[in-house]
């Protein structure tokens, strides 16, 4: 097995919870040439990875292209990856047309999917459909469940993501540090990139000036979907109250060195709490209409209200009332945060 092409078409996440199958595969087959196609905004996250050869970003459709011209290019784009001539593509998610697509177009001679989304194309789509047995409840589980079946050794089920130096210069050039290296602030994430998943503005507020009281310093950051809940958290604290810093950020690049100096991460379900766990750090994750089983932190812990109707999937406009994020206390995440040693 010589080369090997990975396509994960998801959010950030989901793609952090890739990383052990593509370690799985080079600690398998040292010789084995590992490529991973995925969105062109989260190619950034994999590109300091040594198991990956190269990291191919999903061409995105410029708004002054005609659709002809699109058409086009996506055509060439799926020349180049046949071109390429892999002996296995494993689509990892196989939730979507666009996976499912590359993965027909390449040809490949093994050409591996996930059953559990079945369409009646997939028996000419691909060659092995893998189902998950019902005791693998956690996603990265399943992703090696799918390399396994190829015949991998998957000794590290943890993921683990590395770092660079970039990374770590770009963060210290954010927080406006100098010299050493220091690793006393906390990272908190108010936002979720849906509304439905957010914890109460005013319930962050308490948090923060909980924290404060013991001396750490925060750092509050949110990407360009979650510029609503971080601005009106802001207005709440002084302009340069001491001990926090505000950071609307869209470089993954940077988010990767700012959690990597961090001494944890907290926040509501979201990509950003997995990054931090796979960079080694401890996670208290808020879990209210997200899968708190299938997403579980592998390395801190999480918290929920616990009601009834929990989890339900409905982020965006099925729920009227997102009780499950209102009705946890600040106390309780105040106690778990203690609990792993993010306060002490």
């Amino acid at each position: 097995m010589k080369k090997v092409l990975f396509v994960g078409l998801r959010a950030m996440g989901d793609m952090v919870l890739t990383l052990s199958v593509l370690r799985a595969v080079r600690d398998s087959c040292p010789e084995a040439k590992v490529d991973y196609l995925l969105e062109s905004g989260m190619a950034v996250l994999f590109q300091e990875e040594p198991f990956v050869r190269r990291v191919i970003p999903l061409p995105r459709t410029g708004k002054s292209e005609s659709r002809l011209s699109s058409i086009h290019s996506y055509l060439k784009f799926l020349l180049s990856v046949r071109q390429e001539g892999y002996d296995v593509v494993v689509d990892l998610f196989s939730r979507g047309p666009r996976s499912r697509l590359i993965v027909w177009f390449s040809r490949a001679a093994r050409r591996v999917g996930v059953a559990d989304h079945t369409t009646w194309l997939d028996r000419w789509i691909y060659t092995d459909r893998i189902r998950f047995p019902n005791v693998l409840t956690q996603v990265y589980d399943q992703m090696l469940y799918l390399v396994r079946g190829l015949g991998f050794r998957t000794d590290f089920p943890q993921p683990r993501m590395s770092i660079g130096s970039e990374n770590i210069q770009k963060a210290i050039g954010l927080l406006g540090k100098s010299g050493e290296v220091k690793t006393e602030y906390l990272v908190l994430f108010p936002g979720s990139g849906q509304k439905n998943k957010n914890w109460p503005t005013l319930n962050w507020e308490k948090l923060i000036r909980s924290i404060r009281r013991t001396g750490v310093h925060v750092v509050v950051m949110a990407g360009p979907l979650d510029r609503e809940p971080f601005e009106e958290l802001r207005r709440l604290f002084e302009p340069e109250e001491a001990g926090i810093q505000w950071f609307l950020q869209s470089d993954l690049s940077v988010l990767k060195g700012v959690l990597a100096l961090s001494r944890g991460a907290v926040g509501n379900d979201s990509g950003p709490l997995h990054l931090a766990q796979a960079l080694g750090k401890k996670a208290v994750v808020l879990f209210g209409p997200g899968d708190h089983v299938s997403y579980r932190p592998y390395l801190g812990s999480f918290v929920r209200s616990g009601l009834s109707c929990s989890p339900c999937q409905s982020f965006v406009s099925r729920c009227p009332d997102n009780q499950c994020m209102k009705t946890i206390s600040v106390e309780s995440v105040l106690e778990e945060m203690f609990r792993q040693g993010l306060l002490v």
